[in-house]
């Protein structure tokens, strides 16, 4: 079993750059911007998830509607009904319902309350650094165990 997201959070940070439904799309852009984030989950004005907005979704709203988009709001380019984790869920498994969906993104909820966001990014992040200490940890053993080494090249 991998990590559970709640511990990918706990390093990352819970908050979450969020969007109301009714934002213009030009207010949701300089928000994905100031924050340098490519997506952001969508509440309504009662504070629930209702979706994410995403540099892709805005991309087609560019294509379809040119002329029209400072008439468009978060609402029109959010995808609905987007996949969902919960804290405890196995990240591992999270990594690869994100690949199966083609999303970047995906909302972190519990008992129905937005708490986090994870990226594909976090996740390949996480990934890396947990290899990176195991193959360290791995070497200090040998190391420090009396058995021979052995060095591995050109692979």
């Amino acid at each position: 079993m991998s990590t559970p997201l709640h511990s990918i959070l706990a390093e990352k940070g819970w908050d979450v750059i969020t969007v109301l439904d009714t934002d213009p799309l030009p207010r949701v852009c300089e928000t994905l911007a100031r924050h340098g984030v490519g997506g952001a989950p969508v509440l309504d004005g009662a504070g629930r998830l209702v979706g994410l907005v995403s540099e892709r979704k805005i991309v087609e709203a560019v294509a379809l509607h040119p002329a029209g988009l400072g008439a468009l709001v978060a609402r029109d380019v959010m995808a609905a009904n987007t996949p969902v984790a919960t804290p405890d869920e196995d990240s591992l498994n999270t990594a690869r319902r994100m690949t199966r969906t083609h999303c970047r993104h995906m909302p972190v909820v519990d008992n129905g309350r937005l708490v986090g966001l994870v990226s594909i990014g976090d996740l390949v992040k996480y990934r890396i650094e947990h290899a990176e200490h195991l193959a360290e940890e791995l070497q200090n053993y040998v190391s420090n165990s009396g058995h021979a080494s052995v060095k591995v090249s050109g692979i």
